[in-house]
């Protein structure tokens, strides 16, 4: 696995690969997860179970009424209670925008419950229940931040460190919370949907998937819609993607150093999409491990 940090950069370090690298940081973090597994009760260890009894003992929220469908929150809180607001992950499936399943994702947002930060799964509309379109999508993201910011104090969350993830399509719609366009149209924006940071799981950027889509829509585009201002970012990709190549991932990297933002790539050599899920995949552990330590560097994990 290879590290592509927000330090000054050339393109051939960004796209570097080294399997012998991440073989030997596979082994290391497998030990360390036995190791901190063996130290804490089982019963803090959640991601592991399936994603119907997580979604089941979720608290279920409704956040907003469209036309087609109610769309819910599904909440997990971190064991014992806290005095002080935590930070918050929103998590959203992929699925190419035709597709969610928040049953399949859940578990990987429970990681970060593990790890002592809110969790939560959110749904959106998508085109097999809805009849919808990609923009739509965006609208329920920008809709479900907004919604987790307007409530944070009800709902136990800094207002000031929550963040946005996802994968694939999921984690386009997840970048769209920073970009400028894309509000549902009446809602109001006073209160900011922007995430305070990003995980994005082998992305859809702008290029690649999605190509007519994003010819239509330009401004729905992370990658073209990256400025100076966007926050701390870490994506992952394998090296044999075909849906998000792994190219665009390098260019969207490089477009946010660039910027001078903080933004991380974890190239998975020899993987295709979902290069790290589900958590049976042997990619999640490595790749986890490293998202969770760049938000603590970040200071959104305790």
């Amino acid at each position: 696995m290879r590290h592509a940090r927000s330090q000054p950069r050339s393109p051939g370090r960004v796209a570097a690969t080294t399997a012998c690298l991440f073989a030997l940081q596979l082994a290391a973090t497998a030990a360390e997860s036995e190791s901190n597994a063996a130290a804490r009760p089982p019963a803090s260890l959640t991601y592991t179970l399936p994603g119907a009894e997580l979604v089941a003992s979720a608290e279920k929220i409704l956040y907003k009424r469209t036309p087609q469908e109610d769309l819910h929150l599904h909440v997990l809180r971190p064991a014992g209670a806290s005095s002080e607001p935590l930070p918050a992950i929103v998590y959203f499936s992929g699925g190419g925008w035709v597709t969610e399943n928040v049953e399949g994702q859940i578990p990987v947002a429970a990681w970060f419950r593990d790890h002592g930060i809110i969790a939560i799964a959110a749904e959106y509309r998508v085109r097999s229940r809805s009849d919808t379109t990609p923009v739509e999508c965006v609208h329920d993201a920008r809709s479900a931040v907004r919604y987790v910011r307007t409530h944070a104090r009800e709902l136990g969350i800094d207002p000031a460190r929550i963040i946005v993830a996802g994968g694939s399509a999921g984690g386009h719609i997840a970048a769209s919370t920073v970009l400028p366009h894309g509000d549902e149209p009446g809602e109001d924006a006073s209160v900011s949907c922007r995430a305070d940071a990003l995980v994005l799981h082998n992305p859809v950027l702008g290029e690649g998937f999605g190509r007519e889509f994003f010819a239509a829509h330009p401004e729905l585009s992370p990658l073209r819609g990256v400025t100076a201002d966007w926050p701390p970012t870490i994506l992952s990709c394998g090296t044999k993607d075909e849906l998000t190549p792994h190219a665009v991932a390098v260019k969207f990297t490089a477009a946010m150093q660039d910027a001078g933002n903080v933004c991380e790539l974890i190239t998975v050599p020899e993987a295709g999409h979902s290069c790290d899920w589900p958590v049976s995949n042997p990619n999640f552990l490595p790749t986890l491990q490293r998202m969770t330590a760049f938000l603590r560097e970040q200071g959104f994990m305790p």
